[in-house]
């Protein structure tokens, strides 16, 4: 006999479930498959690659992980240079056909946001709107406060037929559980969070590590790139919000819906301070799971997005025990797409724009607990790509005549939380990477890591236990410091190879560089009354002075983005100068700022000393950092 649960709170939300409520998830119902942990693959013939074949890895990539490919026309990509930038083009007012949104969360100040949003729906009533939050970060404030979830709960009433909002619970905390209630708010976002950053409008995606708050749109530092006119990512990035809505709950409006009718008709002259504005944002909401079967929109066979009204039935996923089906219905759209993008021709005629394929994109899903690997598969082979690279005749001859181009392989990496899970560890130290003396031919490879200085950290002045993350960050920092050096890998790069002079530094407002070359670097990024989220990796392939690929998202490429939260990213190659060009403008812009160059002399001194309960409670919970 099933039973109704409600637990009604004030100005806050009630869990509405079908089934009863006993005992959480536990971990056991996390998927373990062979995927979870990607296992050394067998490797594909690779012969030498040169710096004009980029593209190589994303087709290496592709083919061997079977995972969907977009080719795309460089003049699509559209690298955004500044917050403020991000918030203008959030196209709202201008989408004409759908909006979708995959967040952590939409700051509870976003009153202009969720403004915008209603004049897009009330302008334009075939506008679909889908926007995915995280369930523990969206609803933390409530019933206290306003939050993510009181915030919007209202659009999903006023336009019941265009707009979905759904927030994702990781499978071992499900809202407003005893177990979530015992862990507490702050700290049960640490079992894993819908860490997505997906912005879509029409046929126009952004792709990200930014969420939708004022810090996020004012002085945090993260990156952002548009994909302009891509119906075909497009609908691959709309599907993937749509099938995680499809295991996550439902948010519902539970205030006065009579309020709502007189703020419709008059939101127009209404002020966003008003009594009656603050009362909507601050009212109660519900979660109620129905399974997916309820979204509006689905998947369609052809890989485009329509009405759930035209489909007779889908599967509804269960409340309990549903990571298995979601893993393999993950694993079932990967297949799919894969298919759909090896044959273009055989896609919907807007797929087909004639533009130029200059660009190739790889879409990568990190999805442990639901295990979903992609991206931590990827990176054997980003191993094997750099190991291949070898300079041409006519490159060494150009290398000893001009201090244009570097004579190595550079990898930029960057995250504003640093704590690299151990399959970044293993590229970044790789013995075979940096083994010249056995690899006679090889290119050597200078690994440049940019992390978040402990001011620049988002936590930095934090109350309470979260003001101890950014020393915890420089424990992690040490700790792998330690490593490079124990592996004597802050050596310089061999030979005259050292005291090449990079691009760069002869560039007006270039950062310092350090000579000789080391084999790795770590800097911090410091930036008066801003702090840092930025994350991503740039290859330069040798001889060159501008990176040919890029990986962007929302995975910060440590163990809790590896092991816990959903994640997306980019993999993206080009051949294109132009987008190159660009690429290269963003590393010389992040190493602008960050001037500090980090060894084991700075985390000697006494402003770097990091005190016992710190690192063990560091220790302790480093996978959920």
């Amino acid at each position: 006999m099933s039973c109704r649960l409600r637990i009604p709170l004030r100005r806050g939300f009630v869990l509405r479930s079908p089934q009863p409520l006993c005992t959480p998830v536990s971990p056991k119902h996390m998927v373990h498959t062979a995927a979870s942990t990607p296992a050394t693959p067998a490797w594909p013939a690779l012969g030498p690659v040169y710096n004009t074949e980029s593209n190589k890895l994303t087709e290496l990539v592709s083919d061997e992980l079977k995972l969907p490919r977009f080719p795309a026309s460089a003049d699509a990509i559209v690298p955004v240079d500044t917050p403020r930038q991000f918030y203008g083009l959030l196209k709202i007012m201008q989408a004409k056909e759908r909006i979708f949104i995959a967040t952590l969360y939409i700051g509870k100040e976003e009153k202009e946001l969720a403004r915008y949003l209603y004049g897009a729906l009330l302008r334009r009533p075939q506008l679909q709107v889908t926007i995915l939050m995280d369930a523990m970060r969206a609803t933390r404030e409530s019933p206290k406060s306003v939050s993510s979830a009181s915030l919007l709960s209202h659009l999903a009433a006023m336009f019941p037929d265009q707009v979905d909002i759904r927030l994702y619970a990781t499978p071992l905390l499900r809202p407003n559980s005893f177990k979530s209630r015992l862990i507490g708010k702050r700290f049960n976002e640490g079992f894993g969070l819908q860490h997505m950053k997906v912005y879509g409008f029409d046929d126009d995606v952004i792709i990200s590590g930014a969420n939708l708050s004022r810090d996020y749109f004012t002085r945090r530092q993260d990156r952002y790139v548009m994909v302009r006119h891509h119906a075909q990512l497009a609908d691959y990035l709309n599907a993937l919000v749509l099938l995680i809505c499809r295991f996550s709950y439902a948010l519902q409006y539970n205030g006065n819906m009579a309020l709502l009718e007189r703020i419709k008709k008059n939101l127009a002259v209404m002020d966003d301070e008003s009594d009656e504005i603050a009362a909507m944002h601050a009212s109660p909401f519900s979660l109620t799971w129905d399974g997916g079967v309820g979204l509006l929109n689905v998947e369609d066979a052809d890989g485009t997005i329509s009405s759930s009204a035209l489909w007779q039935s889908m599967t509804k996923f269960p409340e309990r025990d549903w990571a298995r089906l979601a893993s393999h219905k993950l694993h079932e759209f990967t297949a799919r797409w894969y298919e759909r993008t090896q044959d273009p021709a055989n896609g919907p005629t807007r797929y087909n724009t004639g533009a130029s394929n200059d660009t190739h994109i790889v879409p990568l899903l990190q999805m442990g607990q639901l295990g979903i690997t992609q991206e931590a598969a990827m990176i054997p082979y980003m191993s094997r790509f750099l190991g291949a690279f070898r300079l041409r005749d006519t490159d060494k001859t150009q290398e000893k005549a001009t201090d244009a181009t570097y004579p190595y392989t550079v990898v930029d990496i960057t995250s504003g939380y640093f704590s690299l899970s151990g399959v970044y560890k293993s590229l970044v130290l790789s013995p075979n990477l940096h083994a010249y003396a056995e690899n006679p031919g090889s290119v050597p490879v200078c690994f440049r890591l940019v992390a978040a200085s402990p001011e620049a950290n988002g936590f930095f002045g934090s109350r309470g236990i979260s003001g101890r993350i950014p020393a915890a960050y420089t424990y992690l920092e040490r700790r792998f410091w330690e490593q490079v050096v124990q592996k004597n890998l802050a050596r310089p790069l061999p030979g005259q190879l050292a005291t090449a002079l990079p691009a760069e530094a002869s560039q007006e407002g270039a950062p310092p560089e350090q000579y000789p070359v080391p084999t790795i670097e770590l800097r911090e990024w410091r930036k008066y009354g801003w702090t840092y989220h930025q994350k991503g990796v740039w290859i330069t392939p040798p001889s060159s002075s501008m990176p040919s690929v890029t990986l962007i998202g929302s995975s910060n490429y440590g163990a809790r983005s590896e092991k816990f939260d959903l994640e997306c990213s980019l993999l993206v190659s080009t051949t294109a100068p132009k987008l190159r060009k660009t690429l290269q403008k963003e590393v010389l812009e992040m190493r602008y700022d960050a001037r500090d160059v980090i060894d084991s002399a700075v985390f000697a001194s006494p402003e770097r000393k990091v005190d016992p309960v710190t690192r063990i409670l560091t220790n302790l919970f480093q996978y959920m950092l």
